[in-house]
Protein backbone atom coordinates (compact mmCIF):
# COMPACT_ATOMS: atom_id res chain seq x y z
CA UNK A 1 0.00 0.00 0.00
CA UNK A 2 1.26 3.32 -1.10
CA UNK A 3 1.81 5.97 1.54
CA UNK A 4 0.39 9.34 1.06
CA UNK A 5 3.47 11.24 2.07
CA UNK A 6 5.68 8.97 -0.19
CA UNK A 7 6.19 8.87 -3.99
CA UNK A 8 6.75 5.06 -4.13
CA UNK A 9 5.19 2.24 -2.35
CA UNK A 10 6.88 0.42 0.21
CA UNK A 11 8.47 -3.04 -0.80
CA UNK A 12 7.95 -4.36 2.83
CA UNK A 13 5.88 -7.11 3.64
CA UNK A 14 5.10 -9.05 6.66
CA UNK A 15 7.15 -12.25 7.85
CA UNK A 16 3.94 -14.81 7.20
CA UNK A 17 3.97 -13.52 3.42
CA UNK A 18 7.73 -13.91 3.01
CA UNK A 19 7.79 -17.13 4.51
CA UNK A 20 5.38 -18.39 2.18
CA UNK A 21 6.54 -17.49 -0.60
CA UNK A 22 10.50 -19.43 0.29
CA UNK A 23 8.86 -22.36 0.46
CA UNK A 24 6.57 -22.39 -2.59
CA UNK A 25 10.30 -21.93 -4.22
CA UNK A 26 11.62 -24.76 -2.73
CA UNK A 27 9.01 -27.04 -3.24
CA UNK A 28 9.25 -26.31 -7.60
CA UNK A 29 12.55 -26.85 -7.31
CA UNK A 30 12.29 -30.39 -5.61
CA UNK A 31 9.48 -30.97 -8.21
CA UNK A 32 12.19 -30.17 -10.83
CA UNK A 33 14.55 -32.38 -9.00
CA UNK A 34 12.14 -35.18 -8.84
CA UNK A 35 10.98 -35.21 -12.66
CA UNK A 36 15.12 -34.94 -14.14
CA UNK A 37 15.54 -37.79 -11.90
CA UNK A 38 12.69 -40.22 -13.24
CA UNK A 39 13.86 -38.79 -17.34
CA UNK A 40 17.77 -39.64 -16.53
CA UNK A 41 20.13 -37.33 -17.37
CA UNK A 42 21.81 -38.08 -21.10
CA UNK A 43 25.24 -37.44 -21.20
CA UNK A 44 26.27 -36.23 -24.60
CA UNK A 45 27.83 -38.96 -27.20
CA UNK A 46 31.95 -38.80 -27.89
CA UNK A 47 33.53 -38.79 -31.49
CA UNK A 48 34.59 -42.34 -31.75
CA UNK A 49 37.29 -41.59 -34.06
CA UNK A 50 38.44 -43.27 -36.79
CA UNK A 51 39.92 -47.32 -35.20
CA UNK A 52 43.34 -47.53 -35.79
CA UNK A 53 42.75 -50.98 -37.57
CA UNK A 54 40.88 -49.32 -40.23
CA UNK A 55 42.67 -49.21 -43.77
CA UNK A 56 43.48 -46.08 -44.93
CA UNK A 57 43.12 -44.36 -42.10
CA UNK A 58 45.55 -41.24 -42.61
CA UNK A 59 43.77 -40.58 -45.81
CA UNK A 60 40.31 -40.59 -44.21
CA UNK A 61 41.99 -38.21 -41.64
CA UNK A 62 43.13 -35.98 -44.41
CA UNK A 63 39.95 -36.27 -46.67
CA UNK A 64 37.91 -34.89 -42.90
CA UNK A 65 40.91 -32.32 -42.49
CA UNK A 66 40.34 -30.88 -46.14
CA UNK A 67 36.95 -31.01 -45.40
CA UNK A 68 37.12 -29.03 -42.65
CA UNK A 69 39.12 -26.43 -44.40
CA UNK A 70 36.78 -26.12 -47.17
CA UNK A 71 34.02 -25.73 -44.76
CA UNK A 72 35.81 -22.70 -42.83
CA UNK A 73 36.61 -21.26 -46.13
CA UNK A 74 32.84 -21.08 -47.00
CA UNK A 75 32.05 -19.62 -43.56
CA UNK A 76 34.71 -17.33 -43.90
CA UNK A 77 33.59 -16.22 -47.78
CA UNK A 78 30.19 -15.82 -46.00
CA UNK A 79 31.12 -13.47 -43.55
CA UNK A 80 33.59 -11.52 -45.43
CA UNK A 81 30.38 -10.84 -48.17
CA UNK A 82 28.14 -9.93 -45.59
CA UNK A 83 30.70 -7.36 -43.86
CA UNK A 84 31.33 -5.80 -47.41
CA UNK A 85 27.54 -5.65 -47.84
CA UNK A 86 27.07 -3.84 -44.53
CA UNK A 87 29.56 -1.64 -45.34
CA UNK A 88 29.05 -0.79 -48.42
CA UNK A 89 25.15 0.33 -47.77
CA UNK A 90 26.75 2.09 -44.90
CA UNK A 91 28.44 4.41 -47.00
CA UNK A 92 26.14 4.84 -49.75
CA UNK A 93 23.92 5.74 -46.51
CA UNK A 94 26.40 8.38 -45.48
CA UNK A 95 26.91 9.88 -49.66
CA UNK A 96 23.52 9.94 -49.60
CA UNK A 97 23.43 12.52 -46.28
CA UNK A 98 26.27 14.68 -47.29
CA UNK A 99 25.21 14.44 -50.93
CA UNK A 100 21.54 15.88 -49.92
CA UNK A 101 23.39 18.69 -47.93
CA UNK A 102 25.81 19.88 -50.09
CA UNK A 103 26.29 18.93 -53.57
CA UNK A 104 23.42 18.41 -55.99
CA UNK A 105 22.82 14.75 -57.61
CA UNK A 106 25.59 16.14 -60.81
CA UNK A 107 28.38 16.63 -58.99
CA UNK A 108 27.97 13.88 -56.42
CA UNK A 109 27.95 11.21 -59.61
CA UNK A 110 30.74 13.22 -61.19
CA UNK A 111 33.02 12.84 -57.21
CA UNK A 112 32.23 9.40 -57.38
CA UNK A 113 32.75 8.35 -60.66
CA UNK A 114 36.53 10.29 -60.35
CA UNK A 115 36.91 8.32 -57.03
CA UNK A 116 36.31 5.15 -58.11
CA UNK A 117 38.96 5.89 -60.67
CA UNK A 118 41.47 6.66 -58.38
CA UNK A 119 40.67 3.95 -56.48
CA UNK A 120 41.61 1.46 -59.88
CA UNK A 121 44.80 3.46 -60.27
CA UNK A 122 45.58 2.99 -56.83
CA UNK A 123 45.17 -0.70 -56.80
CA UNK A 124 47.76 -0.86 -60.06
CA UNK A 125 47.45 -3.26 -63.14
CA UNK A 126 50.69 -5.05 -64.44
CA UNK A 127 49.75 -2.34 -67.71
CA UNK A 128 50.35 0.63 -65.60
CA UNK A 129 53.35 -1.45 -63.62
CA UNK A 130 55.01 -1.72 -67.43
CA UNK A 131 54.54 1.91 -68.56
CA UNK A 132 55.23 3.10 -65.11
CA UNK A 133 58.78 1.21 -65.33
CA UNK A 134 59.20 2.40 -68.63
CA UNK A 135 58.61 6.43 -67.64
CA UNK A 136 61.47 5.87 -65.20
CA UNK A 137 64.16 4.16 -67.65
CA UNK A 138 63.19 7.09 -70.38
CA UNK A 139 63.37 9.76 -67.77
CA UNK A 140 66.86 8.66 -65.83
CA UNK A 141 70.11 9.58 -66.27
CA UNK A 142 71.43 6.94 -63.78
CA UNK A 143 69.76 3.32 -62.90
CA UNK A 144 70.06 1.59 -59.54
CA UNK A 145 69.14 -1.91 -60.00
CA UNK A 146 68.47 -3.06 -56.44
CA UNK A 147 69.19 -6.89 -55.37
CA UNK A 148 68.82 -8.70 -52.34
CA UNK A 149 72.00 -9.78 -51.20
CA UNK A 150 70.73 -13.37 -50.16
CA UNK A 151 70.20 -14.25 -53.93
CA UNK A 152 71.49 -11.34 -56.31
CA UNK A 153 71.73 -13.44 -59.52
CA UNK A 154 67.51 -14.19 -58.94
CA UNK A 155 67.37 -10.39 -58.38
CA UNK A 156 68.65 -9.55 -61.86
CA UNK A 157 66.46 -8.87 -65.05
CA UNK A 158 68.47 -9.45 -68.16
CA UNK A 159 65.07 -7.91 -69.74
CA UNK A 160 65.39 -4.79 -68.10
CA UNK A 161 69.40 -4.22 -68.71
CA UNK A 162 68.31 -4.86 -72.44
CA UNK A 163 65.98 -2.07 -72.26
CA UNK A 164 68.33 0.48 -70.62
CA UNK A 165 71.44 -0.60 -73.36
CA UNK A 166 69.29 0.13 -76.39
CA UNK A 167 67.99 3.57 -74.80
CA UNK A 168 71.24 5.10 -75.02
CA UNK A 169 71.60 8.68 -73.86
CA UNK A 170 74.83 7.75 -71.69
CA UNK A 171 72.63 5.99 -69.28
CA UNK A 172 75.02 4.14 -66.51
CA UNK A 173 73.62 1.46 -64.94
CA UNK A 174 74.66 0.61 -61.36
CA UNK A 175 73.78 -2.33 -59.02
CA UNK A 176 73.07 -1.91 -55.23
CA UNK A 177 73.21 -4.75 -53.14
CA UNK A 178 70.92 -4.41 -49.98
CA UNK A 179 69.86 -6.30 -47.25
CA UNK A 180 73.74 -7.39 -46.84
CA UNK A 181 73.55 -7.90 -42.81
CA UNK A 182 71.40 -10.91 -43.24
CA UNK A 183 74.19 -12.93 -45.25
CA UNK A 184 78.08 -14.28 -44.48
CA UNK A 185 80.77 -11.79 -44.56
CA UNK A 186 82.44 -14.55 -46.45
CA UNK A 187 79.40 -15.38 -48.94
CA UNK A 188 79.14 -11.08 -49.46
CA UNK A 189 82.51 -10.90 -50.57
CA UNK A 190 82.36 -13.54 -52.99
CA UNK A 191 79.52 -11.77 -54.32
CA UNK A 192 80.47 -8.60 -54.91
CA UNK A 193 83.56 -9.65 -56.52
CA UNK A 194 81.92 -11.62 -59.17
CA UNK A 195 79.54 -8.64 -59.87
CA UNK A 196 81.63 -5.73 -59.89
CA UNK A 197 83.33 -7.52 -63.50
CA UNK A 198 79.66 -6.53 -65.40
CA UNK A 199 78.43 -3.30 -63.81
CA UNK A 200 79.36 -0.97 -60.67
CA UNK A 201 78.67 -2.40 -57.67
CA UNK A 202 77.62 -0.70 -54.29
CA UNK A 203 77.06 -2.17 -51.17
CA UNK A 204 74.37 -1.24 -48.87
CA UNK A 205 72.27 -1.59 -46.03
CA UNK A 206 69.05 0.10 -45.66
CA UNK A 207 67.67 1.62 -42.43
CA UNK A 208 64.44 2.28 -40.95
CA UNK A 209 65.49 5.93 -39.91
CA UNK A 210 61.90 7.09 -41.68
CA UNK A 211 60.23 4.85 -39.00
CA UNK A 212 61.98 5.80 -36.44
CA UNK A 213 60.93 9.88 -36.31
CA UNK A 214 57.39 9.15 -36.67
CA UNK A 215 56.29 8.99 -32.94
CA UNK A 216 52.53 9.02 -31.42
CA UNK A 217 51.61 10.85 -28.93
CA UNK A 218 52.33 9.95 -25.35
CA UNK A 219 54.10 6.76 -26.70
CA UNK A 220 57.76 6.20 -27.08
CA UNK A 221 60.08 5.52 -30.14
CA UNK A 222 60.59 2.35 -31.61
CA UNK A 223 63.52 0.94 -32.88
CA UNK A 224 62.50 -1.36 -36.01
CA UNK A 225 65.45 -1.77 -37.47
CA UNK A 226 68.18 -4.36 -36.05
CA UNK A 227 71.18 -2.71 -36.70
CA UNK A 228 72.07 1.46 -36.67
CA UNK A 229 72.24 3.98 -39.32
CA UNK A 230 72.64 3.09 -42.90
CA UNK A 231 75.55 1.48 -44.56
CA UNK A 232 76.91 2.36 -47.89
CA UNK A 233 74.35 5.42 -48.35
CA UNK A 234 77.74 7.82 -48.26
CA UNK A 235 79.37 6.46 -50.65
CA UNK A 236 76.48 6.06 -52.98
CA UNK A 237 76.01 9.95 -52.69
CA UNK A 238 79.59 10.74 -53.78
CA UNK A 239 79.34 8.81 -56.68
CA UNK A 240 76.81 10.04 -57.92
CA UNK A 241 78.00 13.60 -56.83
CA UNK A 242 81.17 13.16 -59.21
CA UNK A 243 79.12 12.07 -61.36
CA UNK A 244 77.29 15.33 -61.66
CA UNK A 245 80.34 17.45 -61.68
CA UNK A 246 81.80 15.19 -64.98
CA UNK A 247 78.38 15.64 -66.57
CA UNK A 248 77.61 19.29 -65.45
CA UNK A 249 74.77 19.25 -65.12
CA UNK A 250 71.57 17.99 -62.47
CA UNK A 251 70.52 13.91 -63.25
CA UNK A 252 67.66 12.10 -62.57
CA UNK A 253 68.53 8.76 -60.31
CA UNK A 254 65.75 5.90 -61.16
CA UNK A 255 65.91 2.78 -58.55
CA UNK A 256 64.24 -0.19 -60.38
CA UNK A 257 63.96 -4.03 -59.37
CA UNK A 258 61.69 -7.11 -58.20
CA UNK A 259 59.50 -6.64 -55.74
CA UNK A 260 60.53 -6.45 -51.86
CA UNK A 261 64.39 -5.95 -52.63
CA UNK A 262 64.52 -2.39 -50.75
CA UNK A 263 64.08 -0.28 -53.49
CA UNK A 264 62.05 2.54 -51.12
CA UNK A 265 63.69 1.82 -48.02
CA UNK A 266 67.11 2.70 -50.02
CA UNK A 267 65.40 6.10 -51.00
CA UNK A 268 64.17 6.94 -47.59
CA UNK A 269 67.68 6.04 -46.13
CA UNK A 270 69.52 8.45 -48.58
CA UNK A 271 66.88 11.07 -48.03
CA UNK A 272 66.96 10.49 -44.05
CA UNK A 273 62.95 10.63 -43.75
CA UNK A 274 59.85 8.70 -44.62
CA UNK A 275 59.15 9.83 -48.09
CA UNK A 276 58.23 6.77 -49.57
CA UNK A 277 55.73 3.73 -48.23
CA UNK A 278 57.73 0.64 -47.17
CA UNK A 279 56.21 -2.69 -45.47
CA UNK A 280 56.46 -6.43 -45.67
CA UNK A 281 53.80 -6.53 -48.26
CA UNK A 282 54.74 -7.26 -52.04
CA UNK A 283 54.45 -4.79 -54.51
CA UNK A 284 53.27 -1.53 -52.09
CA UNK A 285 54.77 0.99 -54.38
CA UNK A 286 52.15 1.67 -57.71
CA UNK A 287 53.26 4.54 -59.63
CA UNK A 288 56.51 6.61 -59.80
CA UNK A 289 57.03 9.04 -57.18
CA UNK A 290 60.00 11.82 -57.43
CA UNK A 291 61.82 12.75 -54.67
CA UNK A 292 64.43 15.36 -54.43
CA UNK A 293 67.38 14.84 -52.29
CA UNK A 294 69.29 18.35 -53.18
CA UNK A 295 69.82 20.50 -56.07
CA UNK A 296 71.40 18.58 -58.28
CA UNK A 297 70.02 14.63 -57.86
CA UNK A 298 66.68 13.85 -57.85
CA UNK A 299 65.82 10.14 -56.99
CA UNK A 300 62.58 8.23 -58.84
CA UNK A 301 61.41 5.49 -57.44
CA UNK A 302 59.17 2.96 -59.41
CA UNK A 303 56.90 0.35 -59.69
CA UNK A 304 58.45 -3.55 -59.27
CA UNK A 305 59.52 -5.27 -62.50
CA UNK A 306 56.20 -7.82 -63.37
CA UNK A 307 58.15 -11.92 -63.31
CA UNK A 308 57.63 -13.63 -66.56
CA UNK A 309 55.37 -16.82 -66.12
CA UNK A 310 57.84 -18.72 -67.82
CA UNK A 311 60.00 -18.35 -64.93
CA UNK A 312 60.15 -21.65 -62.73
CA UNK A 313 57.61 -21.59 -59.53
CA UNK A 314 60.55 -20.97 -56.94
CA UNK A 315 61.28 -17.54 -59.21
CA UNK A 316 57.57 -16.39 -59.63
CA UNK A 317 57.25 -17.64 -55.58
CA UNK A 318 59.44 -14.84 -54.50
CA UNK A 319 60.06 -12.21 -57.55
CA UNK A 320 55.78 -11.93 -57.82
CA UNK A 321 53.96 -8.67 -56.34
CA UNK A 322 51.45 -11.48 -55.41
CA UNK A 323 47.99 -10.93 -52.66
CA UNK A 324 47.88 -12.83 -49.39
CA UNK A 325 45.66 -15.21 -50.70
CA UNK A 326 45.79 -18.91 -48.40
CA UNK A 327 46.21 -21.33 -51.90
CA UNK A 328 49.31 -18.75 -53.59
CA UNK A 329 50.99 -18.43 -50.29
CA UNK A 330 51.03 -22.15 -49.46
CA UNK A 331 52.51 -22.82 -53.38
CA UNK A 332 55.10 -20.01 -52.49
CA UNK A 333 56.28 -21.88 -49.39
CA UNK A 334 56.25 -25.37 -50.77
CA UNK A 335 58.43 -24.04 -53.54
CA UNK A 336 60.79 -22.29 -51.48
CA UNK A 337 61.01 -25.57 -49.13
CA UNK A 338 61.99 -27.69 -51.29
CA UNK A 339 64.91 -25.75 -52.63
CA UNK A 340 66.22 -25.41 -48.91
CA UNK A 341 68.60 -27.89 -47.02
CA UNK A 342 66.40 -30.20 -44.96
CA UNK A 343 69.05 -30.56 -42.23
CA UNK A 344 69.62 -26.31 -41.47
CA UNK A 345 65.58 -25.95 -41.64
CA UNK A 346 65.29 -28.96 -39.09
CA UNK A 347 67.91 -26.86 -36.60
CA UNK A 348 66.69 -23.64 -37.41
CA UNK A 349 62.94 -24.56 -36.00
CA UNK A 350 63.94 -27.80 -33.86
CA UNK A 351 61.79 -30.09 -35.80
CA UNK A 352 61.99 -33.82 -36.78
CA UNK A 353 62.60 -35.11 -39.94
CA UNK A 354 59.57 -34.44 -42.72
CA UNK A 355 59.03 -35.82 -46.30
CA UNK A 356 56.97 -32.78 -47.70
CA UNK A 357 56.71 -29.31 -47.29
CA UNK A 358 52.65 -30.02 -46.18
CA UNK A 359 54.83 -32.34 -43.53
CA UNK A 360 57.41 -29.45 -42.29
CA UNK A 361 53.90 -27.14 -41.91
CA UNK A 362 52.34 -29.37 -40.08
CA UNK A 363 55.13 -29.74 -37.71
CA UNK A 364 56.34 -26.15 -37.55
CA UNK A 365 52.19 -25.76 -36.30
CA UNK A 366 52.49 -27.98 -33.66
CA UNK A 367 55.91 -26.72 -32.79
CA UNK A 368 54.95 -22.93 -32.03
CA UNK A 369 51.43 -24.07 -30.35
CA UNK A 370 49.22 -23.63 -33.54
CA UNK A 371 46.49 -26.06 -33.32
CA UNK A 372 42.66 -25.75 -33.34
CA UNK A 373 40.05 -27.39 -32.06
CA UNK A 374 40.38 -31.17 -31.76
CA UNK A 375 43.91 -30.93 -32.44
CA UNK A 376 44.26 -30.06 -35.99
CA UNK A 377 46.85 -28.25 -37.07
CA UNK A 378 46.77 -25.16 -38.53
CA UNK A 379 48.72 -25.19 -41.70
CA UNK A 380 47.70 -21.63 -43.13
CA UNK A 381 48.63 -19.30 -40.05
CA UNK A 382 52.25 -21.88 -40.15
CA UNK A 383 52.65 -20.64 -43.73
CA UNK A 384 52.54 -17.07 -43.06
CA UNK A 385 54.68 -17.09 -40.01
CA UNK A 386 57.08 -19.20 -41.78
CA UNK A 387 56.56 -16.72 -45.03
CA UNK A 388 57.79 -13.67 -42.68
CA UNK A 389 60.35 -15.11 -41.67
CA UNK A 390 61.87 -15.89 -44.91
CA UNK A 391 61.17 -12.28 -46.84
CA UNK A 392 61.47 -10.34 -43.84
CA UNK A 393 64.96 -9.69 -41.67
CA UNK A 394 64.62 -12.79 -38.93
CA UNK A 395 65.38 -15.50 -41.68
CA UNK A 396 69.23 -15.45 -43.09
CA UNK A 397 69.83 -17.44 -46.10
CA UNK A 398 72.05 -16.90 -49.26
CA UNK A 399 73.21 -18.46 -51.78
CA UNK A 400 76.93 -19.84 -53.50
CA UNK A 401 78.25 -17.20 -56.03
CA UNK A 402 79.43 -19.40 -59.06
CA UNK A 403 83.31 -19.75 -59.34
CA UNK A 404 83.63 -18.32 -62.76
CA UNK A 405 80.64 -15.99 -63.81
CA UNK A 406 80.55 -15.87 -67.19
CA UNK A 407 78.90 -12.85 -68.64
CA UNK A 408 75.26 -12.52 -70.12
CA UNK A 409 74.50 -13.24 -74.04
CA UNK A 410 73.26 -9.30 -73.46
CA UNK A 411 76.38 -7.74 -72.40
CA UNK A 412 79.83 -7.51 -74.43
CA UNK A 413 83.17 -6.15 -72.84
CA UNK A 414 82.23 -2.45 -74.83
CA UNK A 415 79.03 -1.91 -73.27
CA UNK A 416 80.66 -2.43 -69.75
CA UNK A 417 83.80 -0.66 -70.32
CA UNK A 418 80.96 2.41 -71.23
CA UNK A 419 79.34 1.71 -67.56
CA UNK A 420 82.36 1.86 -66.13
CA UNK A 421 83.39 5.30 -67.57
CA UNK A 422 83.05 8.48 -65.89
CA UNK A 423 83.05 6.72 -62.18
CA UNK A 424 85.49 6.72 -59.47
CA UNK A 425 85.89 2.89 -59.18
CA UNK A 426 88.79 2.93 -56.80
CA UNK A 427 87.29 4.98 -54.71
CA UNK A 428 84.08 2.87 -54.83
CA UNK A 429 85.62 -0.33 -54.02
CA UNK A 430 87.65 1.65 -50.55
CA UNK A 431 83.71 2.42 -49.79
CA UNK A 432 82.57 -1.01 -49.93
CA UNK A 433 85.28 -2.54 -47.70
CA UNK A 434 84.90 0.07 -45.21
CA UNK A 435 80.82 -1.16 -45.16
CA UNK A 436 81.65 -5.09 -45.44
CA UNK A 437 83.96 -4.40 -42.27
CA UNK A 438 81.46 -2.35 -40.29
CA UNK A 439 78.35 -4.66 -41.34
CA UNK A 440 77.09 -7.17 -38.22
CA UNK A 441 76.56 -10.22 -40.49
CA UNK A 442 75.70 -13.80 -39.49
CA UNK A 443 77.64 -16.67 -39.01
CA UNK A 444 77.99 -19.20 -41.79
CA UNK A 445 77.18 -22.34 -39.35
CA UNK A 446 73.36 -19.81 -38.45
CA UNK A 447 72.65 -18.85 -41.97
CA UNK A 448 70.32 -21.91 -44.30
CA UNK A 449 71.53 -22.66 -48.05
CA UNK A 450 69.20 -21.81 -50.49
CA UNK A 451 69.69 -23.08 -54.59
CA UNK A 452 70.06 -20.38 -56.93
CA UNK A 453 67.68 -20.28 -59.09
CA UNK A 454 69.38 -18.31 -62.28
CA UNK A 455 68.37 -14.69 -63.63
CA UNK A 456 64.82 -14.26 -63.54
CA UNK A 457 62.72 -13.02 -66.54
CA UNK A 458 60.73 -10.26 -66.83
CA UNK A 459 58.64 -8.07 -68.52
CA UNK A 460 58.92 -4.53 -69.99
CA UNK A 461 56.15 -4.20 -72.37
CA UNK A 462 52.64 -4.61 -72.42
CA UNK A 463 52.30 -6.83 -75.22
CA UNK A 464 54.59 -9.10 -73.82
CA UNK A 465 51.78 -9.82 -70.94
CA UNK A 466 50.15 -13.28 -71.23
CA UNK A 467 46.39 -13.19 -72.25
CA UNK A 468 45.63 -14.94 -68.75
CA UNK A 469 46.29 -11.98 -66.82
CA UNK A 470 44.99 -9.37 -68.98
CA UNK A 471 41.87 -11.46 -69.02
CA UNK A 472 42.06 -11.35 -65.06
CA UNK A 473 42.17 -7.63 -65.55
CA UNK A 474 39.40 -7.22 -67.89
CA UNK A 475 37.18 -8.80 -65.44
CA UNK A 476 38.25 -6.77 -62.46
CA UNK A 477 37.46 -4.06 -64.57
CA UNK A 478 33.98 -4.91 -65.59
CA UNK A 479 33.32 -5.87 -61.91
CA UNK A 480 34.31 -2.19 -60.88
CA UNK A 481 32.20 -1.01 -63.93
CA UNK A 482 29.06 -3.10 -62.31
CA UNK A 483 29.81 -1.61 -59.10
CA UNK A 484 29.82 1.58 -60.43
CA UNK A 485 26.43 0.98 -61.99
CA UNK A 486 24.90 -0.54 -58.92
CA UNK A 487 25.75 2.41 -56.98
CA UNK A 488 24.34 4.63 -59.37
CA UNK A 489 21.19 3.01 -59.34
CA UNK A 490 20.90 3.01 -55.52
CA UNK A 491 21.64 6.70 -55.35
CA UNK A 492 18.56 7.39 -57.96
CA UNK A 493 15.94 5.01 -55.88
CA UNK A 494 17.63 6.68 -52.85
CA UNK A 495 16.98 9.70 -54.45
CA UNK A 496 13.68 9.13 -55.62
CA UNK A 497 12.11 7.48 -52.77
CA UNK A 498 13.65 10.54 -50.79
CA UNK A 499 11.83 13.31 -52.89
CA UNK A 500 8.46 11.06 -53.19
CA UNK A 501 8.25 10.26 -49.62
CA UNK A 502 7.08 14.06 -49.09
CA UNK A 503 3.92 13.69 -51.40
CA UNK A 504 2.69 10.35 -51.20
CA UNK A 505 3.40 7.34 -48.69
CA UNK A 506 4.08 4.13 -50.33
CA UNK A 507 2.86 0.78 -47.97
CA UNK A 508 5.00 -2.25 -49.38
CA UNK A 509 4.37 -5.77 -47.61
CA UNK A 510 7.08 -6.54 -45.11
CA UNK A 511 9.73 -9.22 -45.96
CA UNK A 512 9.58 -11.55 -43.31
CA UNK A 513 5.67 -12.05 -42.78
CA UNK A 514 4.90 -15.37 -42.68
CA UNK A 515 3.04 -17.19 -45.86
CA UNK A 516 1.20 -20.27 -46.41
CA UNK A 517 3.42 -22.80 -46.58
CA UNK A 518 6.44 -21.53 -45.10
CA UNK A 519 8.10 -22.19 -41.59
CA UNK A 520 9.66 -19.73 -39.78
CA UNK A 521 13.62 -19.68 -40.01
CA UNK A 522 13.31 -21.16 -43.37
CA UNK A 523 15.54 -18.16 -44.73
CA UNK A 524 17.97 -19.82 -42.54
CA UNK A 525 18.36 -23.17 -44.06
CA UNK A 526 18.43 -22.03 -47.60
CA UNK A 527 21.27 -19.56 -46.37
CA UNK A 528 23.13 -22.82 -44.92
CA UNK A 529 21.50 -25.41 -47.79
CA UNK A 530 24.96 -25.31 -50.28
CA UNK A 531 26.97 -25.81 -46.90
CA UNK A 532 25.14 -29.19 -45.72
CA UNK A 533 24.80 -29.80 -49.59
CA UNK A 534 29.06 -30.12 -49.59
CA UNK A 535 28.79 -31.96 -46.86
CA UNK A 536 26.37 -34.86 -48.24
CA UNK A 537 28.32 -34.99 -50.81
CA UNK A 538 31.85 -35.74 -49.02
CA UNK A 539 30.47 -37.74 -46.93
CA UNK A 540 30.21 -40.78 -49.22
CA UNK A 541 33.90 -40.25 -50.17
CA UNK A 542 34.89 -43.46 -48.41
CA UNK A 543 32.98 -47.41 -48.23
CA UNK A 544 33.17 -49.05 -44.74
CA UNK A 545 31.19 -51.75 -46.77
CA UNK A 546 34.00 -52.38 -49.14
CA UNK A 547 36.54 -54.70 -48.14
CA UNK A 548 40.09 -53.53 -49.19
CA UNK A 549 42.46 -56.37 -48.16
Amino acid sequence: MKRPKLKKASKRMTCHKRFKIQKKVRAHYRKVRKEAKKRGRKKPKKDPGVPNSAPFKEAILREAEQRKQQLEELKQKQKLNKHKEQGQKRKRDEDNVTSSKTEPPEKEFVRRKAKLSCRTVKQGSKKTFCRELQKVIEASDVLLEVLDARDPLGCRCPQVEQVIMKTGGNKKLLLVLNKTDLVPKENLNKWVHCLKKEFPTVVFRASAFGKEKIKMPGKKKLDLSRHGTCLGGNSLLTLLSNFCKTQKKAIQVGVIGFPNVGKSSLINSLKQAYVCPTGPAMGLTRCMQTVHLDKRITMLDSPSVIASPSNSAVALALRSATNADKRELLDSVTAVVEHCNKQQLMLRYNIPSYRDSQEFLTLLAQKKGMVQKGGLPKVEEAAKLFWSHWTGPKMSYYCQAPPSLTLSPHLTESIIGDMQQGLNLEELEKHNLDAIKAIRCPRLSSSLLFECSGLTDGITEERDLPEESLRQEEEEDFLCEEEEDEDRDDENVDERSRLGAKRFKVEEPMEEELQPGKEFGAGAKEKSFHVDKMMQEDDDTYNFNTDYV
